[in-house]
């Protein structure tokens, strides 16, 4: 029987293809038709898979996607953003956050999705996106100045910031003030949250998140600083040049402080960063052992300081000049030396003086303040023929605080004895060359102590400048024939340092201030206002004898506490005003001594006493 014949097998080609060939050549054609309507169908049009705003743009011309993305904007943009905060909320909107939305740049970008790149990449695109459809987010710009500024003010009334320990040197003690927790909105997550609204241009409701801000400085860690500003506070430092002088103490020394914590620069705890994509506020400093309170001097303080010393200090070198009128010197211009205060050296002295360090000096500093000094040349012949040349007495005092008719006088006052010339053997009197005290004078009503009441006078404010003249004689080392204490310490005869007792009063023709000029020349008496620093100096001018002289400072006793405030009404002041015009003073009984030496004798050994009564603030109560 024959054998059946084998069936050839074509190795070469599988047989699923063989079989189906023609089908599976159908079902390509078939898959590029559909490519080719889904391209043509799709030419202008949006993709399947592409969403704005949460809804799909599938088949939207661009006509018919510019008009919804128009409107989707427009809408979101008539309605503000609502943020919750604990039980509160606040509203903004988007122009308020600085944000500026691009209609046209958002309608390219929806338009060109699965259309951008090689043809192979725009087929994986338009085979994926139906599948995985993407968002696509308004174009926009953001203005992060306004964005910050805006949002930093409508957080502002929900946040409350945390406060370092410090100390509070305001009152008679200084004490620690106690620190202070904070709460602020978590910006970052807030700013994140906005940002997502506006994406989606959603007008869901924000929460805000608060979070707790730890001081950095807590009581505990304020406490050294404490004891170092104690020790500061009982310190008394003078600088002294001439016969000025300027007080570092107490609340003068305590302004120029400055507390911050140990290694501190501004600006290193909180740090405020805006980028293109995020507004952020974070604290950097994460320590497991706090700072503690650091005391150190505030430099441009210590600087405006002695820059102040020096605006009195600095003059410029000035040769004389004389002229008569009348018996009576009209023009004068002393030789004036050129002096000028060495800052640095000042600093310098200042800072090893006040050691925050090592506070172990003594309670009571003087530093003589280093000035540079540049001789005057005296060539007016006249100056030289009545002795005329040397500066040998000055006397200062202040008055920052005077009404304006008190200044008033006070500049009428030293005009009237500027330019006097005393003969040698001659007296000085006061009353003599300034007169009666009255309108009629050219003196205004001001302030004055009368029967223990404060009242309007004529020529309030004159006894400033015959307490100046005293000390300009006192520093002279002339003999005080005739002066008379104030019944009460008035506070502008003690700014400055100077102490209790070294005041005058007058009160023609009864009271009067005389001295002796008991050199062999003539000298001459020039008085000099200086309003920008509430300054009059009085200046003695003369030739040198070679005396000596020595003022001690005015010893306190039996010290009487003052009484209660006083308030007067004062029709000249508008109503509701209340202005002080005295300032409570203890009373004291006050005395200093005046010795004055020629070579090794002792020529003048002078005792100078004074009884205040206690003196109590008072208080002028605008009626007018």
């Amino acid at each position: 029987m024959p054998r059946p014949k084998k069936k050839e097998i074509n190795a070469s080609k599988p047989l699923f293809l063989k079989k189906y060939k023609f089908v599976l050549i159908g079902v390509g054609f078939f898959v590029l038709f559909l490519i080719l309507i889904y391209n043509l169908y799709y030419a202008n049009k949006i993709v399947p898979g592409v969403y704005f705003a949460g809804k799909s743009m599938m088949g939207m011309d661009q006509q018919q996607a510019g008009i919804f993305v128009s409107n989707t904007i427009d809408n979101f943009k008539n309605s503000p953003l609502v943020v919750n905060v604990d039980n509160k909320s606040f509203s903004i909107t988007d122009s308020e956050l600085g944000f500026s939305f691009d209609k046209q740049k958002t309608l390219n970008r929806l338009m060109e999705i699965g259309r951008s790149g090689e043809p192979a990449s725009i087929f994986v695109q338009r085979l994926i996106l139906p599948f995985r459809p993407v968002n696509i987010s308004p174009s926009y710009a953001v203005d992060y100045d306004l964005f910050s500024q805006n949002l930093s003010s409508k957080l502002s009334s929900f946040e409350k910031a945390a406060k370092d320990a410090s100390i509070d040197i305001s009152g008679a003690k200084p004490v620690i003030v106690d620190e202070i927790t904070g709460k602020v909105i978590d910006e970052s997550l807030l700013a994140d949250n906005l940002k997502a609204d506006i994406n989606n241009l959603s007008h869901a409701p924000i929460k805000a998140e608060m979070i707790e801000i730890k001081p950095i400085i807590a009581k505990e860690q304020a406490q050294k600083a404490l004891v170092k500003v104690n020790e500061l506070n009982a310190r008394n430092i003078n600088l002294v040049y001439g016969y000025d002088k300027w007080n570092l103490t107490g609340e003068s020394l305590l302004s120029i402080l400055q507390f911050q914590p140990t290694d501190y620069e501004d600006g290193s705890f909180m740090s405020l960063n805006l980028g293109s994509d995020i507004y952020i506020k974070t604290a950097s400093i994460d320590s497991a052992s706090p700072p503690e309170l650091d005391l150190s001097l505030n430099q441009q303080k210590l600087d405006a300081f002695i820059a102040d010393i020096a605006t009195s200090v600095n003059k410029p070198t000035v040769n004389a000049t004389l002229k008569f009128e009348n018996g009576k010197i009209t023009q004068f211009q002393p030789a004036q030396d050129g002096q000028k205060l060495d800052v640095l050296q000042t600093k310098n002295l200042l800072l090893s003086k006040v050691s925050i360090e090592n506070i172990d000096e003594a309670k009571n500093i003087n530093i003589d303040l280093p000035v540079h000094i540049t001789k005057a040349e005296i060539a007016n012949p006249e100056v030289n023929s009545l002795g005329i040349k040397d500066l040998i007495g000055r006397g200062v005092s202040y008055y920052a605080g005077s009404i304006p008719n008190r200044i008033f006088n006070i500049g009428l006052g030293a005009s009237l004895i500027s330019g006097t010339l005393v003969p040698p053997g001659e007296t000085f009197s006061f009353d003599k060359l300034v007169g009666p005290v009255s309108a009629a004078q050219g003196f205004k009503q001001a302030y004055v102590i009368s029967s223990g009441r404060t009242v309007l006078d004529d020529g309030g404010g004159i006894c400033q400048v015959s307490t100046t003249v005293f000390r300009a004689a006192l520093n002279a080392g002339f003999p005080i024939l005739e002066r008379t204490a104030h019944a009460y310490r008035v506070g502008y005869y003690e700014q400055r340092g100077f102490g209790a007792g070294l005041d005058a009063t007058i009160w023609s023709p009864s009271v009067d201030l005389k001295f002796k000029n008991d050199t062999e020349k003539h000298i001459l008496i020039q008085a000099v206002m200086d309003p920008a620093n509430a300054k009059i100096e009085v200046d003695i001018y003369g030739t040198l004898d070679g005396r000596r002289v020595e003022i001690s400072d005015p010893i306190i006793t039996s010290q009487v506490p003052p009484p209660p405030p006083l308030y007067q009404d004062d029709p000249s002041l508008p109503k509701g005003t209340v202005k002080q015009v005295d300032f409570a003073a203890w009373g004291a009984k006050s005395a200093f001594t005046q010795k004055v030496y020629k070579g090794d004798q002792l020529v003048i050994d002078k005792a100078f006493y004074s009884n205040f009564k206690p003196w109590q603030a008072v208080f002028l109560v605008g009626t007018g």
